[in-house]
């Protein structure tokens, strides 16, 4: 009996003009904490004071969500851009039903309301042809928000690896690498002469055609060959690794310098060597290798190894990075 007497003696206020009724009353409102109270702020979104428009943006956001999608039509069906904003943002509150109200929401030229309905459909069932629909789409993140749905097929990935979009071809690459869909070596070439973005395409090349990847590492940038290293670190421990072996083999040696750092073992240690020693390779990456082995001086077999390449080697930066790691320990160096 309290709330009830309460509401509808506030209720009234909202109308009011008194200033000071009125904000009592929103205050009083919210003090209740009643859903149902829901519909007495509806005016008040459209109060020419802003301060009322925020308060009534706050009761839907706390009340609606206890309530069913429906009550939210208020903001869906706004003019105000803002409130149908919100209403996509609270989309995800709700139980997965009453779609109609929320295709309206789709209906909006705005792609924050299209993305947010378009995720709360495609979760709905029986929704087949509005999954098709978005696939015609032109906006690339709505096609995306499709093919990501349950009703994608692999079938629907591999044919949107046609798709102009490089941003769709990529998606529909992870997608395919989580499903163990091997891709044919010619479709795998035309992709990577298209330009198709190598962040997403290096976890399907790991996985189905190493070969491939290795055969792109000259061509990469920094951010992605510090890519390549991290998967390597995870994924191989030895160099009896086939994917290792295959490095070695076409002598991508920014690659594997950066796989062997931290890592100890006669055979390691005697293949580092060996690339050190090899005049043919670029001695500035053979310098870099040099250096990785800075924390190791302390080691007598590291420094004699030091030594031995400092008075052999036809290279001058050789010479000298191998002298310093020779000497770095009697000097104090860490």
């Amino acid at each position: 009996m309290i709330n009830l007497s309460t509401r509808f003696s506030t209720s009234p206020n909202l109308n009011s003009k008194d200033e000071r009724k009125k904000r009592r009353a929103v205050r009083e409102l919210f003090e209740l904490d009643d859903e149902n109270n829901l519909s007495l702020f509806i005016p008040l979104l459209d109060d020419k004071d802003s301060w009322y428009r925020t308060k009534a943006l706050d009761a839907f956001r706390m009340w609606s969500i206890r309530l069913d999608i429906s009550h939210l039509a208020p903001l869906i069906n706004h003019d105000n851009l803002d409130y149908n904003r919100a209403a996509a943002n609270l989309l995800e509150r709700f139980e997965k039903k009453y779609i109609e109200t929320v295709k309206r929401l789709f209906e909006r030229d705005d792609l924050i309301c299209q993305v947010k309905s378009a995720e709360f459909i495609l979760q709905c069932d029986n929704q087949e042809n509005f999954f098709e629909d978005l696939l015609q789409s032109k906006n690339a993140k709505l096609k995306i928000i499709a093919l990501n749905s349950k009703y994608s097929t692999q079938e629907t990935l591999i044919k949107s690896l046609e798709d102009e979009s490089s941003s769709i071809v990529n998606f529909c690459l992870g997608k395919l690498t989580e499903l163990n869909f091997v891709i044919e070596d010619d479709k795998l070439s035309e992709l990577i002469s298209r330009g198709v973005n190598f962040t997403n395409f290096a976890p399907y090349l790991f996985k189905h055609s190493p070969k491939k990847l290795i055969d792109q590492i000259e061509n990469l940038s920094g951010v992605e060959i510090r890519m390549i290293v991290k998967m390597l670190r995870q994924e191989c421990d030895s160099l009896d690794h086939e994917i290792i072996k295959m490095i070695i083999q076409s002598k991508s040696y920014v690659v594997l310098g950066r796989w062997l750092q931290g890592k100890k073992g006669d055979a390691i240690d005697k293949l580092r060597w060996e690339i050190i020693a090899n005049e043919n390779v670029d001695e500035i990456e053979r310098c870099r290798f040099v250096e990785r082995l800075f924390s190791r001086c302390d080691e007598e077999n590291i420094t004699n190894m030091a030594k031995l390449i400092a008075e052999e080697s036809d290279s001058d930066l050789i010479k000298i990075t191998a002298y310093n790691l020779s000497t770095a320990n009697a000097e104090g160096i860490t």
